[in-house]
């Protein structure tokens, strides 16, 4: 009795200061970066480093859309817009600033001579340039007669971005944590039984929020990173905990007691709960062999969270069970009929007799739920990749009109503008010129200009490059003296294949000490290269360590190998919704946006380590359970329909359970965190359904006792490791 209430008081105590860090969500969120998509070693950062760091020049993160009045060439707005775009210039972050009125470049000028773009260059690194644009547009956006102006460009959308991500943050549980409750109630059917993984979620969501807030004393992380994190600190740690809960169940209901009940689902339930966060954290450890700071610092906090969700579970819930254990039963939900013992079992899913069917037809069960999975994947052959941009944001949001109005006004507001870096050819000499004159005459090429003029179809026009000054930073004496020059396009489209060609030509072109290329469609180049090389490692890092963890786990060579092929199978209906939803807008006008017409290329990486990791969740539940009856009786057809019906029901309301504490991200403001949230939903039903109840059992079938062979067994036949290893617990 006095350890009962020792143990009541320790746990009351963890749960009270978890929820007391529950107010750390704002000062975390406060703190996360939007900034870190690039990869920092790759030539395009390289050179655009370079480009704002030697030159004072870079692409230009802020346009302004200035409409006066009276008409653009009239004195009064020319001498407001010099006025305007003098005091942009000269603005604290702001290394450069041009418009219509001050270099008269024609491109500057809307189509039907309404309105005039400004340009601004700013400085910092990403996080300060937002901020220079927020002051840009507190301080100039609006009225200034006879001006009306609009802020828009890179650095507001991202800014815009980012602060939707965080307004989110905040009212993420509100919606998540009803739901799993309700998901509990119904999956538990009892009050007590239903608070006790609900607990431990909320206490988990506590806890992320100290992790998180950590990881931003040492590291940079992705504003996004709170939102996924606190979706898989729920959704995992209900999931442990309602295995332990249904594992302590079934002991209570075969006559144990409190304690023992709670001893045997910790050797049971248990150490299947501490291999499944095992397998998920190392899937989600592969984000960090990505050079890139948005999927290193999603991997830290996705890894920290998987950790923290399992050591949650496996800590609180014997807490909580030995305390309330026989009282678990009480509080039944209202209308609706309790089931245990043998009736739960004969019942545990609803299409109990379709699964009956599957042992017996292995090989049509198999065909088809391959050819399903296929055919869903077929979208993903489709996908186009490219940047994140105003796309992305709801349809009708401010910073999105403007951004879509200046774009449609000023073609070089949304064309191709490679920035390129000659290191070893100064500026006015033969080299430099020569590369200009025959850039020049590329038809693809509008006009190529730098500090020495302005070039087009092969001849040099007079004066010097818009904006630019015509002399050039100082130099380092250790430092070759080069230059720079701007690339008009005529293509419209950052994205498309003849833009990724034209940097590709660029950087082939023959000029001593070679030309290295920056601007959006450069990094987009290398950002698919770098993406080609890493991501066939990281695929080999996760089925290698993963493979090996449930050899040893499981003692079979056949299941870690059909967990993989599985796996790789279930994951494919959420690339081909990730097209198919999105990027082509079959999903997109029920969630109040449009299609973005593209996919950004770090979301199909982050994705595979996610579902992945979740998938990999569902395999060791199921099969450890089916290995536990193949060790009690010996018999593969016994092992696999006992033991997908006892985890049935089970992973049926954790699937549920998990897709509620997704919801939030699905029904997002944002595209991107719609599509996150999306294709791990739709990854979770498929893996749920088609893969663990067609998939899984058809192969097990036909590999018959084969499924437990092991080198390891001493006599190398399927039947030694049972006979080694009497039971689960040994």
């Amino acid at each position: 009795m006095r350890q009962s209430i020792t143990q009541g008081a320790a746990l009351a105590v963890v749960l009270l200061a978890a929820f007391a860090c529950l107010p750390l969500t704002a000062a975390t969120s406060a703190r996360t970066s939007s900034t870190g998509y690039a990869d920092e070693s790759s030539e395009s950062y390289r050179a655009d480093r370079s480009l704002k760091e030697r030159f004072g020049w870079g692409s230009p993160q802020v346009q302004m859309e200035l409409r006066p009045s009276v008409p653009v060439d009239s004195a009064e707005a020319a001498a407001a817009g010099r006025r305007l775009t003098d005091q942009v210039a000269h603005s604290p972050g702001v290394v450069g600033a041009v418009s219509w009125w001050t270099v008269k470049d024609e491109t500057l000028r809307s189509r039907d001579d309404h309105a005039v773009l400004l340009l601004a260059r700013l400085t910092g690194d990403n996080a300060q340039m937002e901020a220079t644009a927020a002051r840009l547009a507190d301080r100039f956006g609006g009225r200034r007669s006879p001006l009306d102006i609009t802020v828009t460009g890179r650095a507001p959308v991202n800014r815009d971005l980012a602060e939707r991500s965080r307004q989110e943050l905040l009212h993420a549980e509100q919606i998540s944590v009803p739901l799993v409750a309700l998901v509990l109630l119904l999956a538990f059917r009892t009050l007590v039984a239903a608070v006790v993984p609900l607990a431990v979620g909320v206490a988990c969501i506590a806890g992320a929020q100290i992790v998180l807030y950590g990881l931003t004393k040492v590291m940079e992380v992705s504003v996004f990173a709170p939102n996924l994190a606190v979706a898989l600190a729920l959704g995992l740690s209900v999931d442990y905990s309602m295995m332990l809960v249904s594992r302590f169940r079934e002991e209570r209901a075969a006559g144990l007691g409190v304690r023992p009940s709670v001893r045997a689902t910790m050797r049971t339930a248990g150490r299947t709960v501490l291999c499944s966060a095992a397998v998920v954290s190392l899937s989600l450890s592969v984000l960090l062999l990505f050079p890139i700071p948005f999927l290193r610092s999603l991997g830290a906090a996705t890894v920290s969270v998987a950790v923290l969700a399992a050591v949650t579970a496996l800590v609180l819930v014997p807490l909580m069970l030995t305390a309330v254990g026989e009282h678990l039963e009480r509080g039944p939900v209202p209308r609706l009929k309790r089931r245990t013992g043998r009736e739960s079992t004969q019942r545990a899913l609803p299409w109990a007799e379709f699964t009956q069917w599957v042992p017996r037809h292995p090989a049509v069960a198999l065909t088809v739920a391959t050819g399903v999975l296929v055919l869903l994947a077929l979208p993903f052959a489709r996908a186009e990749w490219g940047f994140i941009d105003e796309r992305w944001l709801p349809s009708g949001s401010p910073q999105r009109v403007a951004a879509e109005r200046v774009r449609a006004e000023f073609p070089v507001a949304a064309g191709v503008m490679p920035l390129v870096l000659l290191d070893q050819a100064p500026a006015g000499s033969a080299t430099a010129a020569h590369f200009a004159t025959a850039l020049s005459q590329d038809p693809r090429v509008v006009s190529v200009s730098g500090p020495t003029g302005v070039f087009t179809n092969g001849r040099r026009l007079s004066g010097t490059a818009p904006g630019s000054s015509g002399t050039q930073a100082p130099k380092k004496a250790s430092q070759p003296v080069g230059t720079w020059f701007q690339v008009t396009t005529r293509l419209a489209d950052p994205a498309s294949g003849q833009a990724k060609d034209l940097i590709r030509d660029l950087r082939n072109r023959q000029v001593p000490g070679g030309a290295v290329v920056a601007g959006e469609t450069a990094l987009l180049v290398d950002t698919e290269h770098l993406l080609g090389k890493v991501t066939f490692r990281a695929a080999a890092t996760i089925a290698a360590v993963t493979g090996l963890m449930l050899f040893v786990y499981l003692r079979s060579v056949f299941i870690p190998a059909k967990a993989l092929a599985t796996n790789l199978l279930s994951m494919t209906a959420g690339f081909g919704a990730m097209v198919f939803l999105f990027q082509e807008g079959h999903l997109a006008q029920w969630l109040g946006g449009t299609a973005t017409a593209f996919t950004d290329p770090l979301l199909p990486p982050l994705m595979f380590c996610i579902v992945f990791g979740l998938s990999m969740d569902y395999e060791v539940f199921m099969v450890a359970r089916m290995r536990e009856e193949y060790l009690r009786t010996g018999d593969n057809h016994t092992a696999v329909t006992t033991g997908l019906h006892r985890t049935g029901r089970l992973i049926t309301a954790s699937c549920l359970a998990l897709i509620a504490a997704i919801a939030p991200l699905a029904v997002s403001a944002l595209a991107v965190m719609q599509l996150v949230g999306t294709v791990l939903i739709v990854s979770v039903i498929v893996d749920a359904t088609i893969v663990r109840c067609l998939l899984v059992p058809a192969a097990m079938t036909l590999a018959g006792r084969w499924n437990w062979w092991s080198p390891l067994d001493r006599d190398g036949s399927p039947t030694a490791s049972r006979q080694a290893s009497p039971n689960l617990q040994d």
